[in-house]
């Protein structure tokens, strides 16, 4: 009976993760159960000269996967570190991120609720809401033209008492001339004053706040 070493390979491997999903089988580990299963081999009777190059061909092509991945593995990192170097320059100053959390610090409101118009709106509601999303302050804005806009808010909810430190969320709502609602792109702006890096991501730091560099789409020198 023939034996396929590209398939005894894969099978070791299968049978490798299966006890371990997480493990990862590195270079060396694969040529290991290469020369293995080469040492068992009978190419006198099991497999003939042809089919031997067919599947060391299909070897050739894995350790080309193996190189490529690991060398796609290093770009990342230095892309990432590239990131990192590059959103150092952002601290101290405005940032406008794609985002719909609010922090308060020491009674001050540390990320302002933002939103983008596509077109005018007649009226715009943003909602100030807890966690659990109970909405605690309602602001109305009228006559509000198409672009950026920032919110401000007091840190106080409808009743005039000032919020507990801590995280919030908002909504936007808003209303054309003729009454239709649609939903406008929501934005925090506010202080960036910190730049970590976490497996390859780059996070700015707002206010308590930790938000992915890749969705800031604005910077300004305060």
């Amino acid at each position: 009976m023939e034996q396929n070493l590209v398939s005894d390979i894969m099978n070791s491997l299968n049978q490798t993760r299966s006890v371990n999903p997480n493990s990862r089988i590195k270079k060396d580990d694969f040529l290991k159960l290469l020369f293995t299963q080469l040492k068992y081999q009978d190419f006198e009777s099991s497999v003939d000269y042809k089919d031997l190059m067919n599947q060391l061909s299909i070897l050739t092509e894995i350790e080309q996967s193996i190189n490529l991945n690991k060398q796609i593995e290093e770009l990342s990192k230095s892309i990432g570190r590239m990131n990192f170097f590059y959103a150092s320059t952002a601290i101290g100053k405005n940032a406008l991120v794609y985002s719909d959390r609010i922090y308060v610090s020491d009674g001050q409101v540390q990320t302002n609720p933002s939103f983008y118009l596509d077109i005018p709106a007649r009226d715009v509601y943003v909602k100030v809401k807890t966690p659990s999303g109970v909405t605690i302050r309602t602001i109305r804005i009228s006559g509000v033209s198409q672009g950026n806009h920032q919110v401000t808010w007091d840190g106080k909810n409808d009743a005039g008492a000032r919020v507990s430190d801590g995280e919030y969320i908002f909504e936007v709502e808003a209303y054309d001339s003729a009454g239709n609602k649609f939903s406008p792109t929501k934005l925090i702006s506010g202080r960036v004053d910190s730049v970590s890096l976490d497996n390859g991501a780059v996070f700015i730091g707002i206010g308590g706040g930790k938000f992915e560099f890749e969705k800031v789409t604005e910077l300004r020198s305060m």
